[in-house]
């Protein structure tokens, strides 16, 4: 029984999406997100490399330089944890006292019927801490399993990403394999589309808030402490959709905590206007790359959200380009 090409481009269809699909509920899609990058950085980086050192070895070059970035950041991230942990007496002291003065200030800005629900100094603070690990054991740990095995299929899929681009396609291929590798192709094309407009966001956020911090502030002398990391960290961070962004938000607020309970506040709202602005900027900007309108985009993010969560609000703008960009490809819209 032969098997017709309708049947065959149908069958590479339903794969690709059981594939799509399935990554998620099988917690495979940081793996999906690195193998994909790192491709797409080999692939767009080649070229710059070609006039020096040849077609032949471009790529090997650009895996090299990467691979060299990765172990680079690795030993950097091991360095300043150990030193964060190792550091002196008058360090943690210094940081005792700064939020020791946090809590004070929310003692002073707070009324007297609520100070009950906030500890009054860092040893208070520290208690708190190790009781609700106590109280919380077995949840902590599925979450350092869960982060475990995000980093080390991140890891794996880095590798899978290198040795693809490295591979030359076969010269003899069976119609099947020519549809499997179209629908990757156009998969391939929706990632390149959303990371390169995530970027886009990113450095936008990254604008605004250093804005605020560099320029702002300082008119009413007030300067953040290590301002510097905050902002690479409000970039590197919002390469992450959603998740990312709450990330330095956080970092942002407890560092303008330090500085007094007024500066909290007044960062606070302007980094929800920003977050907000951001939510649009981002349906606005990927919407024009893939040609969908902000609120195609938005339904979708509601929808992936309810059924996969955090991870399928990230997968929610991926996913869609690679549907309209099917769809476009077969004329259907």
């Amino acid at each position: 029984m032969t098997v017709s090409k309708v049947q065959l481009k149908a069958i590479s269809y339903l794969l690709v999406f059981l594939f799509i699909i399935m990554i998620i509920p099988l917690h495979l899609f940081p793996c999906f997100v690195a193998g994909f990058l790192a491709y797409e950085l080999i692939i767009s980086l080649t070229p710059w490399f070609e006039s020096f050192v040849g077609s032949d070895r471009a790529r090997w070059v650009v895996v090299t330089l990467i691979a060299g970035f990765v172990v680079i950041a690795m030993i950097f991230g091991i360095t300043s944890l150990t030193g964060f942990l190792n550091s002196g007496a008058e360090y943690r002291i210094n940081v005792t006292l700064a939020i020791n003065r946090i809590f004070s200030e929310l003692k002073n800005h707070i009324p007297d019927y609520l100070p009950s629900f906030f500890p009054e100094s860092a040893e208070e603070l520290k208690e708190q801490i190790f009781t609700l690990v106590e109280s919380n054991l077995i949840i902590i740990r599925n979450m350092s399993r869960t982060v475990l095995h995000g980093l080390v299929t991140i890891f794996v899929g880095l590798i899978i990403g290198s040795i693809i681009s490295l591979n030359k396609p076969s010269k003899y291929t069976t119609y099947f394999i020519q549809q499997l590798l179209e629908r990757l192709d156009y998969l391939s094309k929706a990632f390149r589309s959303i990371v390169f407009a995530q970027i886009q966001v990113s450095l936008i956020n990254t604008l605004l808030t250093s804005i605020m911090i560099l320029v702002i502030l300082p008119m009413f002398n007030i300067f953040f402490p290590m301002y510097k990391m905050l902002i690479f960290m409000t970039f590197i961070l919002g390469l992450l959709p959603i998740i990312g962004n709450i990330l330095s938000n956080i970092m942002i607020i407890i560092s303008a905590l330090s500085i007094s309970f007024t500066v909290g506040g007044v960062m606070l709202l302007y980094l929800i206007l920003i977050h907000k602005l951001e939510y649009f900027l981002n349906a606005k900007i990927i919407g024009s790359r893939i040609n969908a309108k902000s609120w195609e985009l938005l339904l979708v993010m509601l929808i992936f959200e309810a059924l996969f969560g955090i991870e399928g609000l990230v997968a929610a703008p991926i996913y869609y380009a690679y549907l309209k960009t099917e769809l476009r490809a077969q004329d259907i819209i």
